[in-house]
């Protein structure tokens, strides 16, 4: 055995070991703990929708609209043989309402409920130290009821959406409705 075949057969030991004892390690627990985060833009700005409260998300659907006196309320549309309310993201949110936002999240509830905003930027997984809670108010001084939280991207934050708070808002709202409309 010449020198160099010496040094090659140490190298492979060494790797074999390496290699055996990755196996031996206990899993990676950081990918675990992350959280999934759609990056999305409503009324212009950048915002973060918790995977785990959508039951999908869609582009391009057909939204029949309605007459309603709800400014709100898109209209209606159709997600696998269920008809279900289309309501405007960003007029839930304060900003200006869109007349046909291009991507719509199923609100993972019992009831079936659309929510429609302008872009679908990406998908984040998010470690535990980077989502960060302040307060629900804009860098303008403006309220957002609906937000909880953020998520840290690079130098910015990305407000977190509630979907279960933006949900019981459209059902106040629309016992408002109903309730204007008796009377």
């Amino acid at each position: 055995m010449t020198q160099s075949d010496n040094s090659i057969a140490v190298t492979v030991a060494t790797l074999r070991r390496e290699f055996d004892s990755s196996f031996a390690q206990p899993p990676a627990t950081d990918i675990a703990l992350r959280e999934n985060f759609l990056a999305v833009r409503i009324g212009g700005d950048a915002y973060a929708i918790r995977v785990a409260e959508i039951g999908g998300l869609y582009a391009d659907r057909h939204v029949v609209p309605l007459p309603t006196p709800m400014p709100e309320l898109l209209g209606l549309a159709g997600f696998r043989g269920q008809i279900a309310p289309v309501y405007d993201l960003a007029a839930l949110l304060g900003y200006a309402p869109r007349t046909s936002p291009r991507w719509l999240v199923l609100v993972r509830r019992r009831e079936t409920v659309a929510l429609a905003f302008d872009a679908f930027e990406g998908q984040l997984m998010v470690s535990p130290e980077r989502i960060v809670t302040p307060t629900n108010t804009t860098e303008e001084g403006e309220t957002r009821p609906h937000v909880r939280g953020a998520v840290q991207t690079g130098n910015a934050l990305r407000p977190i959406v509630n979907l279960p708070l933006v949900f019981d808002d459209i059902q106040k709202r629309v016992e408002t409705a109903h309730s204007s409309k008796e009377r």
